[in-house]
């Protein structure tokens, strides 16, 4: 491969595959660009979801191999984007573990009968989950064999903390005030979940990563609620555990906690590669706090929401930034969150496109 002597003092390629552009920010070696990806890439804003939709419920999709590749494959075709990530929900956990979760319309997920107990935790059938869930790592396969060997692609679940916030309080909730309480008023109840689902998750992530996947992407969505004692006195351990035990088997973990600003600290201890930021912390500031670590994000999803222009405009500084660390060294562009339904494809093209300037 032709390689060019750079500014920072290495060699780096000239030019990479998309899939090894990753695997090379991740391993923390040289890089042409940083690669792109956008979490929630195939969401609601496309129109091939939303014809498949119109025929299928959402869990009918998530459980259809063939259907989840449409609709990861859509973005991959429109726009040029370094990984898929396969089209999944990181309930589906609970849901193996026997809880009914249904979707109401645009007010998120509900669960009937949320998780009360100790006693409870007895009735998982943990031996079995990963029979329950295979279809999430033939949907891996599936993509994997549609993406082909040159693009990444990356698989994903919730971390313990989320994924128990849900099963505690029931349904989405912007201050999960009966998880919180449940870490104090029965804290050997929540390490004990913690640690059962961290188990779940190192089988399970693993599976994902023997079907395909180059990358796995823990997604601590409410980890931000907690603060800096709490989260590494419950949150963090179980993180460690799956972080552990998949640096192993030489796998690539990456961490997104939304409003986690507080925790960065913490998480440089978490045992993974990356840490996915979100849009509230400038991308400098983490870089100052995270050396070490490659750092996933940070564009607002709402920057999607205005023109291309003012899109290219924004993706423009945040290169800058990246550029600064050392020609890109340890960096992917991603989002700060999930992408918003009303976002405009062209916006996302412009996004796409100004990193591909990069190289």
């Amino acid at each position: 491969m032709t390689k060019q002597q750079g500014p920072w003092g290495k060699l780096a390629p000239m030019k990479l595959s998309s899939r090894a552009r990753l695997l090379s920010a991740l391993e923390g070696k040289p890089v042409d660009r940083p690669p792109v990806w956008l979490m929630r890439q195939a969401g609601r804003y496309l129109p091939g979801y939303q014809s498949i939709r119109q025929k299928h419920s959402f869990w009918e999709l998530c459980h259809a191999p063939q259907l989840c590749t449409q609709a990861a494959m859509e973005p991959m075709q429109r726009f040029a984007l370094d990984a898929a990530i396969v089209f999944s929900d990181i309930l589906v956990i609970p849901q193996a573990l026997g809880m009914h979760v249904n979707f109401d319309g645009n007010h998120g997920p509900k669960m009937t009968k949320p998780l009360k107990e100790a006693a409870e935790l007895a009735s998982w059938n943990v031996e079995k989950l990963l029979e329950a869930l295979a279809f999430v790592p033939a949907a891996v396969r599936h993509l994997r064999e549609a993406l082909g060997e040159e693009r990444g692609l990356l698989g994903f679940a919730g971390a313990p903390w989320t994924l128990l916030a849900y099963m505690l309080e029931g349904h989405a909730d912007k201050n999960f005030a009966v998880a919180r309480s449940m870490l104090h008023a029965q804290p050997e109840f929540a390490h004990k979940a913690m640690d059962m689902l961290a188990d779940i998750l190192m089988a399970y992530l693993e599976a994902q990563c023997e079907a395909g996947a180059d990358a796995v992407q823990l997604f601590d969505s409410w980890g931000g609620l907690l603060n800096a004692e709490d989260y590494s006195r419950f949150a963090l351990p179980p993180i460690q555990k799956v972080a552990k035990a998949l640096t192993h088997k030489n796998r690539r973990l990456i961490l997104f906690v939304r409003d986690g600003q507080h925790l960065l600290p913490l998480l440089a201890d978490s045992g993974c590669q990356g840490i996915s930021l979100d849009w509230r912390i400038p991308f400098e500031q983490a870089a100052a706090q995270l050396p070490n670590h490659c750092l996933q994000g940070n564009v607002d999803p709402a920057l999607l929401l205005a023109s291309p222009e003012v899109v290219r405009t924004e993706t423009r500084k945040l290169l800058a930034a990246m550029k600064a660390r050392g020609h890109f060294h340890r960096c992917i562009v991603n989002l700060g969150h999930g992408i918003f339904p009303q976002t405009q494809p062209e916006c996302v093209r412009a996004l796409c496109e100004e990193v591909a300037l990069a190289a």
